[in-house]
């Protein structure tokens, strides 16, 4: 409860003695702020802006501009569907309206203008075109790889025939060499099929046949280890696809999400501006209703004051 006051007495007599060494010995902000190079006051501190409200306040006006312009134009589609019916009125238009429309022109051919001369530095049409190279070069590559593997199928069967005929050409030139040997008085043994039956014999005739074979087994052997490669070559093929079609679905979600985006600002924007015109109508009418009443309680004074007098 009461701590450990032995330790309290020393740290307290230990300050002390401390202090009387150096009274400031415990000023460690004012030391530490010593330390520090003093910073020079910049204009930017002297003048203590927002960051960001700048921006806000210039897009809000930006959107209070739009508003005004799509309201304009809504009036202006209005007047077109009355055609000739309000002719014949007259027509007042103030000052301040007039200064405001020239305003929103003069607004309207900036923003057309500047838009005009980012797409002539970017060329490239937004994100849908990006989106688009994208995907043609996808389909380019997959239309690359199909047909190199086309190409290789293509090549790879000529090899099978041309094996066919190596074959077909050894065993017509051992039947033609057996029986060339027999002519010349060797006994070369041939079965009814015409094939060689003990192929030593050729041989012991001088014909080496062993290199031919070597070649078919070495011509075995490269297409076992060709097999592999045209496994692989299909599965890397199959994954090419499978990525090419999953970016196809995220680019296309991702326009999908765009175009809505744009269709909720477009719908939101609309329904500001029907309640901006709806609200100014019921303040017209209640102006309209207030002269009115203003109309009858004058006219009903002036009736009493005309019986008063009579």
């Amino acid at each position: 409860m009461f701590g450990d006051l032995s330790s309290s007495l020393t740290s307290r007599r230990n300050a002390e003695s401390a202090a009387e060494v150096d009274a400031s010995v415990y000023e460690y902000d004012s030391v530490y702020d010593s330390l520090k190079p003093k910073k020079q006051a910049t204009k930017e501190d002297q003048e203590k802006r927002p960051k960001y409200m700048k921006n806000i306040l210039q897009a809000a006006d930006v959107r209070k501009r739009d508003a005004l312009i799509a309201e304009e134009k809504k009036i202006a589609r209005e007047r077109e569907a009355e055609g000739e019916e309000f002719a014949d009125k007259e027509k007042f238009v103030t000052e301040a309206y007039r200064k405001q429309q020239e305003e929103n022109k003069r607004l309207e051919e900036e923003e057309r203008r500047r838009e005009e001369e980012e797409a002539k530095k970017n060329k490239s049409g937004g994100m849908s075109a990006f989106y688009r190279k994208l995907l043609d070069k996808d389909e380019q590559r997959h239309s690359d790889a199909v047909r190199a593997a086309e190409e290789k199928a293509k090549h790879g069967a000529p090899e099978e025939e041309n094996a066919d005929d190596d074959k077909q050409e050894k065993e017509k030139t051992e039947a033609d060499i057996a029986k060339e040997l027999n002519e010349k008085g060797a006994a070369v043994a041939i079965n009814e099929d015409g094939q060689v039956v003990d192929k030593r014999q050729l041989l012991r005739g001088g014909l080496n046949v062993g290199a031919k074979k070597k070649e078919s087994v070495q011509r075995e052997a490269e297409r076992q280890a060709e097999r592999p490669r045209k496994d692989v070559t299909n599965q890397h093929f199959g994954r090419k696809q499978a990525q090419r079609e999953r970016q196809s679905r995220m680019i296309e979600e991702q326009l999908e999400q765009s175009m809505k985006r744009s269709r909720d600002e477009e719908a939101a924007q609309k329904e500001e501006v029907e309640r901006a015109s709806k609200s100014r109508k019921t303040e017209g009418e209640i102006s309209s209703a207030k002269e009115r009443y203003l109309a009858r309680k004058r006219a009903a004074e002036e009736a009493k004051k005309t019986a008063g007098g009579a």
